[in-house]
């Protein structure tokens, strides 16, 4: 199975790193050449010089693999409890695949201010250009996600080469965040102008892996007493009360040293029982000061203009704000506050090999990398047809079904978020389909090749993602 094959390789990644010196040494870095912010230096200390008890402690939470009925709930169950020092909802990063995805709710968690990045179609490790650029393309096409907001990229099974790294440049990915940190090459994030300089170990520093302008995210490991190392899904390698302690630890090194991004990074598969230890774990970082949970492009916002901590509440990027479009519209959102995402607007599009909704109209086959996006099976001219969003209007605002953008110059209208208080998380319905992920056609009875009915599945998930709003 799938799931088990993840399961295994986080294993191995988290265990074979531990204790495994660098076996090549990372690329030398031009100061004099390496001019910021256009290039940044590979360095354990925030950029500029800041001194990092002024500096915001930055946390990111990612999630991996599909975005579907059992996972977004895990996801949001995480979340809802917390809350930013400018009392916005806490963000998180998900690299997503279409493989058993849900397109409506890969739609919702980016309408709901969270990031979508890459991770290829099929979950495929050092992917060829069609795994990735086809991911990019059925999700803006089905999700209604804009190119330019799907800027990241993590390799599945953190298996990546140099070919990896050329194939994120033709597709002119912003970042890539797939290499292991451990104590030695904890670096801030930096960009690829000399190459990869850590996780060295598996000898990409010596690769000549050089692309200027692209950055590299760490994924700072979770490092225990003995020195062992776990990149993903810690929660796997020992018991509540071991891991917590250690996930404390690693905060406070990184908190009480030079404040490099600390992350925490799952498959939502594997979270399990875990969801009360990293509620825990995650309400104590942030009652420290100046602790901000951001995402992979928040986090490179500040990068690129860095700010001491008590300017970051001041930024647009760590503002927290809903569009009030007035009525309900298919795009992401409760428009109506009726305690539903896109009420009556969804379509289930049913394959033989399974089953998922959208706001833009059932294509005649599932999205594959050889047609990542087939024809819609309702075309353009014909009842029913649902209009892509236009390059000129964003998706938050447009309404597929009436072609129309509700928002121009004069009437874009925005509610603050950041006062409300934070709900108590609401159970929400799993899936029955089967173990892999795929919800097959529970929700819509007949299954019939890009078939159109009304989704209430999604739409009833998508209450744990209406609490992030």
């Amino acid at each position: 199975m799938r799931f088990s094959t993840i399961s295994l390789a986080a294993a191995i990644s988290a265990l074979f790193i531990a204790g495994v010196a660098d076996a090549q040494a990372a690329p030398a870095c031009d100061t004099t050449k390496c001019v910021f912010p256009a290039c940044v230096c590979p360095s354990v200390n925030p950029p500029k010089g800041m001194d990092p008890k002024t500096v915001p402690q930055f946390f990111t939470l990612t999630y991996d693999d599909a975005v579907q009925a059992p996972t977004v709930p895990v996801a949001a169950s995480l979340m809802t409890p917390h809350r930013n020092p400018n009392n916005c909802p806490i963000k998180a990063t998900w690299f997503a695949q279409t493989l058993y995805s849900d397109y409506a709710l890969i739609q919702q968690w980016y309408a709901a201010g969270n990031e979508i990045a890459d991770h290829t179609m099929n979950h495929i490790g050092t992917p060829p250009i069609e795994e990735v650029t086809g991911n990019r393309k059925a999700i803006n096409a089905f999700s209604g996600i804009p190119y330019a907001k799907m800027t990241g990229f993590r390799a599945p099974f953190l298996n990546y080469s140099k070919s990896t790294f050329d194939v994120l440049a033709q597709e002119k990915i912003q970042y890539d965040s797939s290499t292991t940190a451990t104590a030695t090459d904890a670096y801030w994030p930096y960009t690829l102008d000399y190459g990869v300089a850590n996780d060295c170990w598996t000898g990409i520093c010596t690769q000549g892996v050089a692309q200027p302008g692209m950055w590299e995210i760490p994924m700072h490991a979770i490092i225990d007493p003995q020195g062992n190392a776990y990149s993903m899904d810690v929660q796997l390698s020992g018991s509540a009360s071991v891991v917590s302690q250690w996930l404390k630890d690693n905060f406070n090194r990184h908190y009480q040293g030079t404040r490099q991004p600390f992350g925490i990074f799952l498959h939502p598969v594997h979270v399990g029982n875990a969801t009360s230890l990293y509620n825990e774990f995650f309400a104590w970082a942030g009652a420290q000061k100046d602790v901000w949970f951001v995402t992979n492009q928040q986090l490179l916002e500040w990068m690129k203009n860095p700010v001491p901590a008590s300017e970051l509440a001041n930024q647009p990027y760590m503002k927290c704000q809903q569009p009030a479009v007035g009525k309900e519209i298919c795009n992401g959102l409760d428009d109506s506050k009726a305690g539903s995402i896109d009420k009556d607007t969804l379509q289930m599009c049913n394959f033989a090999t399974g089953s998922w909704s959208t706001c833009y109209g059932c294509p005649t086959e599932n999205p594959s990398v050889t047609n990542p996006v087939p024809a819609r099976a309702v075309a353009a001219g014909q009842t029913g047809y649902r209009t892509p969003v236009p390059t000129t209007c964003a998706m938050e605002w447009w309404d597929p079904v009436g072609a129309q953008c509700l928002c121009n110059s004069s009437n874009c209208t925005f509610n603050d978020i950041a006062t409300q208080t934070p709900t108590a998380t609401t159970p929400l319905p799993t899936s029955t389909g089967s173990p892999n992920g795929n919800k097959g056609n529970s929700a819509a009875g007949q299954v019939m090749t890009g078939s159109v009915v009304t989704f209430g599945l999604a739409a009833a998930i998508a209450a744990g993602l209406a609490q992030l709003l």
